[in-house]
């Protein structure tokens, strides 16, 4: 089955987790699909195992092999560069499938039935800017729902969801979200995530104030709902990302810096009127001041950004109320 979907990295200096990591302990066969990797300036000895992992594996391939330098939001710059080659080699797949290291496909049929998704709801393409899957975390129990895995998205906004867990997470939901056909969610779960490749050409403009990886796709899943574009999970379909059980096994180079920054959270309110997190105690209170309040924003902003928009429909909603679908926003 042709795939209409292409799968990326981003890496920097850990290319041991592809045969170490995903292609272990990963049930799928990556032999079946395409896989580009977007380099972010690794040590030289690392581009020299890309390198080595491109000559062994004939669907691997280096997109930027001329990288010299950093870059900011690398993870919305490598999606932005990724569809940049695809145009340039008339690769002609409609959705980018983006893996942190740390995270694999967790059943084995992932590839053919998230392909299957893709085809069946022909409405993807003009309505969701990314969906994603359940993110389990548990590697030894597998596709079982115990003690808040699986993760299915990331939230702030739809009431009761930073008191369903920590740090705003879709989790430790009611059954019906776990057995839906797919639900609508404020942001993808960043570690495994499809993304619409038209869409992200048309809407997404990148900050790149974003100095490192930490909110880079939450800022895109605003950009996409600012334009009544819909962010959504499968939950049949299932993704593993690794807490440290596997990873420690590995011998890597380490660098918190790299996923973490100091400013990205003030980057963030900036640009959408209040601070992501589960840990901002006034994160309603601020989202509210921002769509009504407009003595301390001058020229009404984020009162334009989000009239009719998703993100005001999301906040009047409750999680309880069980999973929405795109029509309960129309």
């Amino acid at each position: 089955m042709n795939k209409n979907y292409i799968v990326l990295y981003c890496n920097k200096n850990q290319y041991e987790m592809f045969e170490q990591f995903a292609f272990k302990y990963s049930p799928v066969d990556y032999a079946e699909v395409d896989i580009l990797i977007y380099d972010d300036n690794s040590i030289p000895e690392q581009k020299s195992k890309l390198r080595e992992l491109c000559d062994k594996y004939d669907n691997i391939t280096w997109i930027n092999p001329n990288v010299s330098a950093n870059v900011n939001a690398p993870n919305l710059n490598s999606v932005k560069f990724c569809d940049e080659y695809l145009i340039e080699h008339n690769i002609d797949v409609d959705w980018i499938l983006f893996f942190e290291n740390d995270c694999f496909p967790f059943q084995k049929d992932f590839w053919d039935k998230l392909n299957e998704k893709i085809l069946k709801y022909k409405w993807l393409v003009e309505r969701v800017g990314s969906f994603g899957f359940s993110n389990y975390q548990k590697y030894d129990l597998g596709i079982t729902r115990k003690d808040g895995s699986p993760t299915l998205g990331r939230g702030n906004l739809i009431k009761g969801i930073l008191e369903m867990g920590p740090f705003g997470w879709y989790k430790y939901l009611s059954e019906d979200y776990y057995t839906s056909e797919y639900f609508v969610i404020e942001s993808v779960n960043w570690q495994s995530i499809c993304v619409n490749r038209k869409l992200y050409r048309k809407f997404i403009e990148i900050d790149e104030r974003y100095d490192h990886r930490l909110l880079n796709f939450d800022d895109m899943a605003h950009q996409f709902l600012s334009n009544n574009i819909f962010n959504i999970c499968f939950p049949d379909l299932s993704a593993y990302h690794d807490p440290d059980n596997l990873k420690r096994k590995i011998k890597l180079i380490s660098d918190s810096n790299y996923s973490r920054s100091n400013s990205v959270h003030e980057v963030f309110q900036d640009r959408w009127g209040f601070k992501w997190g589960a840990r901002n105690t006034n994160l309603r209170s601020q989202f509210n001041s921002a769509i009504n309040d407009s003595w301390w924003d001058e020229n009404n902003k984020y009162k334009l950004l989000y009239e009719n928009s998703i993100q005001k429909k999301l906040f009047e909603m409750h999680i309880n109320d069980g999973p929405k679908r795109i029509e309960d926003f129309e």
